[in-house]
């Protein structure tokens, strides 16, 4: 088990956590969750012991094993690496390979015991299971981020671990290798603790939420559906009884005033011979008193506001193009030096929406490049309406300029002036100094939130999005899925957030050959109650605009800019 109590952890001088405390039983698989930057990532460094907390305790049970968002080691082949996983047992297997007959006789009885012959074989089984037997002579630091991460897990299988760490386990696996993990996590007899954004992953192999916000964990049974029930029936008793104080508040405070007027009144009237007019002035006071009395109790047992949750406020905007179909292909073959798959042919018809799916490697990217003309297909024809204009979002974030601020960046791609970009900025979380900050020292969540906002700008009729959630976090990912979900145009998507898939209506299917298929009636369906609650958030606040120091215009000052409305 693996269990944290009151710990505190100061980052740059000041406290990023005061007093954090959880536990992880034996057998639980919990999810660590929270938005960017609050500091899933660094709880993760305190268990492993990589950072030492200030105060408070940690205790793991158990051998840890870790799987982290990236890896970087010497040159060394892929089977070398995993091998290497199992210290005790690899340096043994060198000791008795290596041709010195001094080391081979010194460890061959401790060899025998721990069964160091079946070593190589047991990392290429692992390997294999994660269909990385292709790669087994490959250099670990020429991996894509995909098969480093299934690299990662197969040394999990190769030593008795009791305690997991999974830092985004799934941002660049393909779904076969998710569903290998998901089935791989249930089975586990031991601790699993996983930082992860993947709200599929968390339905299916969840039985705790361990929630960071504000410093504090907070606990809540269940995966990620019954979080999301916690949390509205949660938000909904601190509204109800918010408003209750608010109510009682305000009629104390009403009663105060009218007892305080009255005593006042009474006090001025009072005559030293009439003992009945003083007795009722001094009882008005009394009342008036007790009030008050009340009032500072009221207080004193405040319910908590209800939290406003920072989140961005975006609604993609798409200019008319009213023929029917919008690109064609006709015996289309794609890829490098020779075609990945037979020719086939389809159309995308005004306003459809289209998932690219297959395994990593498959030629995902190369086919929507092809699709949306950044790329000539191998052979064939692709007819694309010539009104039809494309907004395209890239994983590798490429758009992007290298050099400037945030501010210049959004400036760059759009005709506004200052003060709207501030105020769009401000609607993605990026406030006062913070549009100031150099794109190059920005996370890619934030860059991410950047290339979004400038896909804003191009009214495009169709929307091309290659994994545009890898580095966002949950309730950004809603709202751009809810954002998403009412936008006017079509939508080609490639991505690994499973929940994103429910807002296509057609798949493109990448294995042995391509296969177009119409998704399935039964498919999960969207929340419907959710999104509209998510629209209502979108639509039913007001709208400020802020100065080039980040000072509230008022409204009149800005009545023209209408575009964001």
């Amino acid at each position: 088990m693996l269990v944290m109590k009151q710990v505190r952890f100061d980052y740059d001088r000041k406290p990023l956590f005061e007093a954090v405390s959880f536990e992880v039983a034996t057998k639980e698989r919990a999810v660590l969750f929270g938005l960017n930057g609050s500091g899933k990532t660094t709880l993760f460094r305190l268990v492993t012991g990589e950072l030492k907390p200030q105060a408070g305790t940690i205790e793991c049970h158990g051998e840890v094993g870790l799987v982290r968002q990236t890896i970087e080691s010497e040159d060394m082949s892929l089977l070398e690496w995993v091998m290497r996983s199992d210290p005790e047992r690899y340096a043994l297997y060198e000791d008795v390979f290596s041709g010195d007959e001094a080391r081979v006789m010194a460890s061959y009885e401790q060899a025998l015991s721990l069964d160091v012959y079946m070593l190589e074989q047991e990392a290429t089984k692992a390997l294999t299971r994660l269909g990385l037997d292709g790669q087994l002579d490959q250099n670990i630091n020429d991996l894509s981020g995909g098969e480093k991460t299934r690299a990662q897990l197969s040394t999990l299988t190769m030593k008795q671990v009791d305690i997991v760490l999974l830092d985004e386990p799934t941002n660049h696996l393909d779904v076969e290798s998710i569903d290998w993990l998901t089935k791989w996590l249930n089975r586990f007899e031991g601790t699993v603790l996983i930082i992860s954004h993947d709200r599929q992953l968390m339905d299916d192999v969840a039985t705790v939420i361990l929630e960071l916000s504000d410093g504090e964990v907070t606990r809540y049974p269940g995966n990620y559906t019954a979080y999301r029930r916690q949390k509205e029936d949660e938000r909904l008793r601190d509204e109800r009884a918010h408003a209750r104080y608010v109510s009682r508040k305000t009629e104390l405070l009403d009663m105060i005033a009218q007892y305080k007027g009255w005593h006042l009144k009474a006090k001025a009237t009072a005559s030293v011979r009439s003992p009945g007019a003083q007795k009722g002035a001094a009882n008005l006071a009394v009342k008036m008193k007790v009030r008050e009395q009340k009032l500072r109790q009221l207080e004193d047992n405040r319910p908590r506001k209800p939290k406003e949750e920072k989140a961005i406020s975006v609604r993609f905007a798409a200019d008319e193009l009213e023929a029917k179909t919008w690109l064609t292909c006709e015996d289309v073959t794609f890829g490098y030096g020779k075609p990945f798959y037979e020719p086939f042919s389809f159309s995308i018809e005004k306003g459809e929406r289209i998932s690219i799916i297959g395994p990593n490697g498959s030629g995902k990217t190369t086919l929507l490049n092809v699709l949306i003309g950044a790329r000539a297909p191998f052979s064939g024809v692709i007819k694309r309406h010539p009104r039809l204009k494309i907004g395209y979002f890239s994983q590798t974030l490429e758009r992007l300029p290298e050099t400037g601020t945030l501010l210049e960046a959004l400036l760059a791609h759009s005709d506004i002036g200052e003060t709207e970009a501030r105020t769009l900025l401000a609607h993605f979380l990026f406030r006062r100094d913070e549009v100031h900050r150099p794109i190059n020292e920005a996370s890619m969540g934030e860059k991410c939130r950047i290339a979004f906002l400038i896909l804003y700008f191009s009214d495009a009729h169709l929307l091309a999005l290659d994994e545009p959630t890898n580095y966002l976090d949950v309730a950004t990912r809603e709202q751009i899925e809810t954002a998403l979900s009412v936008y006017p145009g079509g939508l080609l998507l490639i991505t690994h957030d499973r929940y994103f898939h429910r807002l296509t209506s057609r798949t493109i299917e990448l294995g042995e050959t391509v296969r177009i298929r119409e998704n399935m009636e039964n498919d999960e369906p969207i929340d419907v109650e959710r999104m509209v609650q998510a629209m209502d958030e979108l639509t039913n606040h007001d709208l400020n605009f802020f100065d080039e120091v980040g000072n509230l215009l008022p409204f009149d000052e800005t009545s023209g800019m209408n575009r964001i409305e």
